[in-house]
C-alpha cells in the first residue's frame, strides 16, 4: 500500500485551502490573516456577515479572509452561520469549509453536516462528502470506517458516507480500507456508481492505479465485489485505451470473474474502436454467450465499415466453430451482394430465430430477382423450416400448383 497522506491542520493553511479548493467558483484568491483567530461567537458573526454580501467575488474574498482563522475551537461558530444561512449558501461556499473543518475535527464536522436542514439537501450531501474525504486521510480512515458502521444500512447518509469514504481512501492509496468499505455494500447500481467514483480518483494517482486496485481485491471479497469491480473497470478502461484493457483482460481470461459482464464491457469498447481487431482477438477467447454476442456485433460493424477487407477475412474463416456467431451478420451482408449465395450461408446460421430471419430475407430478395429459381428451390428443399416456406410463398405469391 502506498503511504497514506496525513495533513496537520493549522489556521492559515486551512484558510489557504479554503481559497484553493473552491469548486466551480472564480474570483477568490488566497487570504492572509495577521490577526489572532476569533472565538466561536466572533467567527459566527464574521461568517454570517460574509455570507450575505451580494457580490459573488466580494463574498468569496470575505469568506477566505474570515476562514483563514478557522480552528477546531471556533469552527462550530462558522458552522452555525452556515446552518442558519444554508438556503442561500452555494455549494462552492460550503464544500471548502466542510473540508477544512473535517481536517480539524472530523467528528464535530460530520455532526454539523448530518444536521444541516433538509431543504438544503444538496449542500448537506456535499458537506458530508467533504468532511468524509478529509476524514479518510486521518489515521488511515479507521475512525471514519467505524463511523460508517454506525449508520443505518442502505440509508441515504450511509450511501453518501460510503461513496466518499471509499473514493477518498482509494485516492490516498489506502486500498485495503477502500475494499473494506466497498465489500460491505450490496451488489447493485448504487455500488456500481461508487466504483466509477473510486476509479475517477484512481485516475489521478498513477497510470495503472485502477488496474492495480482491482487486482488487489481478493477473489472471495463479499457481495460479488471482485467480479463487478473487474467488469466496471473494463468498461472504463476499454473506452480510454482498448489495447491496454485487452492486455489486462487476457491475463485474467481464464478466471471465474472474467466472464459475462466483464467480456461484454471490454467488447463494447473494442468493437467500437476497431471491429476488425476485435473479430481477430475474439477467436482466441473461450466460448461464452458474451463472447458470441461480441463476435456477432464486431463482424457486423466490420462488414458495414470496411466490407472488402471484412469479406476477404471472414469468408474462409466461417467454417471454424469459433466463428459460427459471425455467420448471421455475414449472411445478412451477402443478401445485398449475392442473395443466392446468402441463402446457403443463412442455412448455416446456428441460432434458429436468426436463421429464420436471414433465410427468409435472402429467399425473398433472390425471388424478386429470379422468381423461377426460388420456386424451384422451395420445391426441391422440403427440409426447409415451415415458417420460412410460408413467409416466402406469401411474399412471392407462389401458387400451390407451382410447388408440385
Amino acid at each position: 500500500m502506498r503511504k497514506i497522506l496525513s495533513r496537520k491542520p493549522i489556521g492559515l493553511a486551512v484558510g489557504l485551502a479554503f481559497a484553493v479548493l473552491l469548486v466551480g467558483c472564480d474570483g477568490m484568491g488566497p487570504a492572509d490573516r495577521t490577526q489572532p483567530s476569533p472565538d466561536a461567537e466572533a467567527m459566527q458573526r464574521e461568517v454570517d456577515a460574509a455570507l450575505v454580501i451580494p457580490n459573488l467575488s466580494e463574498r468569496f474574498i470575505a469568506l477566505g479572509a474570515t476562514l483563514s482563522g478557522l480552528t477546531a475551537e471556533n469552527a462550530p461558530g462558522a458552522g452555525a452561520a452556515y446552518a442558519e444561512n444554508i438556503i442561500i449558501v452555494r455549494s462552492c461556499e460550503v464544500r471548502p469549509f466542510a473540508s477544512a473543518w473535517g481536517k480539524l475535527d472530523p467528528a464535530a464536522a460530520i455532526d454539523f453536516a448530518l444536521n444541516l436542514q433538509r431543504h438544503g439537501s444538496q449542500r448537506r450531501r456535499e458537506a458530508i462528502s467533504e468532511v468524509v474525504a478529509s476524514w479518510a486521510a486521518i489515521g488511515e480512515g479507521k475512525d471514519a470506517m467505524d463511523f460508517l458502521a454506525t449508520l443505518a444500512p442502505e440509508s441515504e447518509d450511509q450511501r453518501v458516507v460510503a461513496r466518499n469514504l471509499a473514493a477518498g481512501l482509494a485516492g490516498l492509496g489506502n486500498w485495503d480500507g477502500a475494499i473494506r468499505v466497498l465489500g460491505g455494500i450490496p451488489d447493485g447500481e448504487p455500488r456500481d456508481m461508487l466504483l466509477f467514483k473510486v476509479y475517477r480518483e484512481l485516475l489521478r494517482t498513477e497510470p495503472d492505479g485502477i488496474r492495480n486496485f482491482v487486482d488487489s481485491i481478493p477473489v472471495d471479497a463479499p457481495n460479488n465485489l471482485k467480479a463487478k469491480a473487474f467488469a466496471r473497470s473494463l468498461a472504463l478502461l476499454a473506452s480510454l485505451n482498448p489495447d491496454y484493457a485487452r492486455e489486462w483482460f487476457q491475463k485474467h481470461m481464464l478466471t471465474d470473474y472474467a466472464t459475462g459482464e466483464a467480456i461484454k464491457n471490454i467488447l463494447d469498447g473494442l468493437v467500437i474502436q476497431d471491429p476488425s481487431e476485435a473479430v481477430r482477438w475474439l477467436a482466441s477467447v473461450p466460448p461464452s454467450a458474451a463472447r458470441d454476442e461480441g463476435l456477432r456485433d464486431a463482424a457486423y460493424r466490420w462488414l458495414k465499415g470496411n466490407p472488402g477487407d471484412a469479406y476477404e477475412y471472414l469468408r474462409p474463416e466461417l467454417h471454424k466453430a469459433e466463428f459460427a456467431p459471425a455467420i448471421f451478420p455475414f449472411a445478412q451482408f451477402m443478401i445485398l451482394q449475392d442473395p443466392k449465395d446468402a441463402v446457403d450461408w443463412a442455412r448455416r446460421v446456428p441460432h434458429p430465430v436468426e436463421r429464420y430471419k436471414v433465410l427468409t430475407q435472402a429467399l425473398i430478395k433472390w425471388g424478386r430477382l429470379d422468381r423461377k429459381a426460388v420456386v424451384q428451390w422451395v420445391r426441391e428443399t422440403p427440409e426447409v423450416d415451415e415458417a420460412v416456406r410460408k413467409e416466402v410463398v406469401k411474399a412471392l405469391k407462389i401458387e400451390p400448383h407451382e410447388l408440385t
